[in-house]
């Protein structure tokens, strides 16, 4: 039976005082008695030995009691408290043998003032004060110990099951916020599944769930240690050396640790700060992942979790082999469109071949010369399954398919077998197994249609285990030839990460083009907090290409070049969320240089940039 309140601990030697205790006031400023704090006039204590549970009771009236319990200290230490409670009467179970104390104070209006300890003994360990299975996944079992990393690799920042060692919060959330009556919880629910998903984003609440890939801003690379909690003759906790005991309230879903803080990769003093008590939630909790929430109330700051895989996953963790290919959930529509019965491509003469993981998440770019294949094509009739491939002499293979749901086409006869580079005789179009897996592609952002087609040809070694894809990039022919275009984003958002929407955007070559923002109602323009400008798929054609900036105007004014940090060189080029968008960063909240030209963005009519675009600079200038 679980019983609200309860706290277990455990007698431990030499232990720093990490709970805070009310503030103690002289029995002068109050109107009651040293007795009447006190075991025997103030109030009972009565041990169970069979049950080890300690029942504490007070007999004032009329005022607030305030219990406090721990191991006894030693000679010249300081109280080490374990746990406290308000009310009449406090019972509280603890699982293991040693020495104790409770002591009991009481509210006036002076304040709260303790009385002298009442000392006990228990004799015995009652296991089933530690039975329920939060004690178990935690420390390994009565006897055992289990010792905890945070999911951070100190050498590559890896990290495999969070992403990272720390995530940010709003204030006030606990289990319950991230867990539901069916017992799924907000990190391996299926969001699709009703019965089971997750969405602690609701009303006020939101979290952020930070990769270290994309935010190494957060702690440095390094190996921040381990923390190991045990059921040995006690319930005790040692961090990188440091040892002291800990509680843990499985009702609650908070922990408390006594003599030594929590695994962190930040300031001590930060976690002091954010959890004074010394008592924190747990959000997340498996055999192999562990969350702690440091959540200090709005005046703190922003609440942040610790993430912690255990030592032994880590050791022994394997990464799993996917061989299936995850394709978007509509890709039927643009490889088989309804309106188009038949759909023809030709090869992407830059880059006909490239290599792919038998993920098919993995590119490998390899160096050959491509041979002119500019007058091969490739017809997939769908109404009839057919593939017809013409070669340069105009003679035609067709050839029968079926197309499965994972995007396998299977071939009934076999594919043709030809040359695809000058200098590489491995390097030719064809499948050993009749078998051609679609891998990825492309949707032109202006018309909304399939561009290219990337689809794979499985290798096999000589013991026929299959390696890697050898891929082949299929152009889409269309009607009349298209222009190159490129969409464009441009991100401004507010303090309260309020983002201004506007109309889709593009780019049709090089050039001058100047993009435009007005006030929506919606985000405080004259409250920026970051504005950057991505050009998507950019550097997929164009590796060396290049987005000078050549003015910046506010409601008409020019900024560019009023101080030596808005300049176009001291400007950030970089790349986007993914790797082939380039991105001028005008406006970065994390980098302090920027930041400090906040106020030079603030807007009430137009907010307008004009960037030249250069297809290429002759080296890479984005990146």
């Amino acid at each position: 039976m679980k019983i609200k309140h309860i706290l277990f601990s455990a007698l431990a030697g030499s232990m720093l005082t990490v709970g805070c205790t009310p503030e103690e006031y002289s029995l002068s400023s109050i109107d009651v008695t040293a007795a009447q704090l006190s075991e025997g006039e103030g109030f009972s204590v009565l041990v169970d030995q069979t049950t080890n549970y300690v029942t504490c009771t007070s007999n004032l009236t009329g005022k607030t009691i305030y219990w406090e319990y721990g191991p006894k200290p030693a000679d010249g230490e300081s109280f080490s408290v374990s746990g406290n409670y308000v009310g009449q009467s406090y019972k509280v179970g603890i699982a293991f043998p040693g020495d104790y104390y409770v002591r009991m104070a009481a509210d006036n209006a002076g304040g709260l003032a303790f009385g002298e300890p009442s000392y006990f003994t228990i004799d015995q360990i009652n296991t089933d004060l530690i039975s329920d299975e939060a004690w178990t996944t935690l420390t390994g079992g009565v006897g055992k110990s289990k010792t905890w990393i945070l999911d951070l690799d100190p050498e590559t920042g890896a990290a495999l099951k969070f992403g990272g060692p720390k995530w940010f919060f709003t204030t006030g959330q606990n289990w319950d916020s991230f867990h539901n009556a069916a017992g799924a919880n907000y990190i391996d629910a299926d969001p699709w599944d009703a019965s089971t998903a997750i969405d602690p984003t609701y009303a006020s609440e939101w979290y952020w769930a930070a990769d270290y890939a994309g935010n190494s801003w957060i702690c440095g690379l390094a190996d921040y240690g381990e923390m190991t909690f045990d059921l040995i003759n006690g319930a005790n906790v040692d961090v990188n050396g440091t040892k002291g005991t800990f509680s843990m309230d499985v009702d609650a879903h908070t922990i408390s640790f006594t003599g030594v803080l929590p695994l962190s990769c930040g300031a001590d003093a930060d976690i002091s700060s954010y959890c004074p008590s010394g008592t924190y939630k747990i959000i997340y909790l498996t055999d192999n992942a562990m969350q702690i929430l440091f959540d200090g109330g709005a005046s703190a700051g922003t609440p942040f979790s610790m993430n912690y895989i255990s030592k032994e996953y880590k050791d022994n963790y394997v990464a799993p082999v996917v061989t299936d290919i995850t394709l978007p959930e509509d890709w039927m529509d643009y490889i088989v469109p309804k309106n188009q019965n038949i759909t023809k491509y030709k090869f992407n003469e830059d880059a006909p071949c490239t290599w792919f993981d038998i993920t098919g998440t993995t590119e490998e770019k390899r160096t050959y010369t491509p041979v002119d294949l500019s007058e091969y094509t490739f017809a997939f009739n769908s109404p009839s399954n057919t593939l017809t491939i013409t070669d340069p002499s105009g003679d035609e293979t067709a050839i029968t398919y079926t197309l499965d749901d994972k995007g396998n086409f299977t071939f009934k006869e076999a594919l043709p077998v030809f040359s695809l580079a000058s200098d590489n005789a491995d390097i030719n179009f064809g499948a050993s197994d009749n078998q051609l897996q679609i891998l990825s592609y492309e949707i032109d952002d202006y018309s909304g249609d399939l561009s290219e087609l990337v689809i794979g040809a499985r290798q096999y070694d000589a013991q026929g285990n299959f390696y890697e894809y050898q891929a082949y990039r299929l152009v889409k022919q269309t009607g009349s030839a298209e222009p190159e275009r490129f969409a464009v984003t441009l991100g401004f958002a507010d303090t309260g990460w309020n983002f201004i929407t506007h109309d889709k955007l593009y780019i049709s070559g090089e050039g001058s083009y100047t993009f435009s923002i007005v006030p929506d109602g919606t985000c405080a323009t004259t409250d920026p907090y970051l504005y950057y400008i991505d050009v998507l798929k950019l550097l997929k054609s164009h590796p060396n290409a290049d987005l000078v900036l050549t003015s910046i105007k506010v409601d008409g004014t020019e900024i560019l070049g009023s101080n030596e940090s808005l300049t176009d060189e001291a400007i950030s080029r970089g790349v986007g969320d993914v790797a082939t968008t380039g991105r001028r960063y005008l406006l970065n909240p994390w980098n302090e240089t920027s930041a400090a030209n906040t106020s030079k963005f603030k807007f009430s009519t137009s907010l307008d940039v004009t960037l030249n675009v250069v297809y290429d600079a002759g080296e890479v200038k984005l990146k």
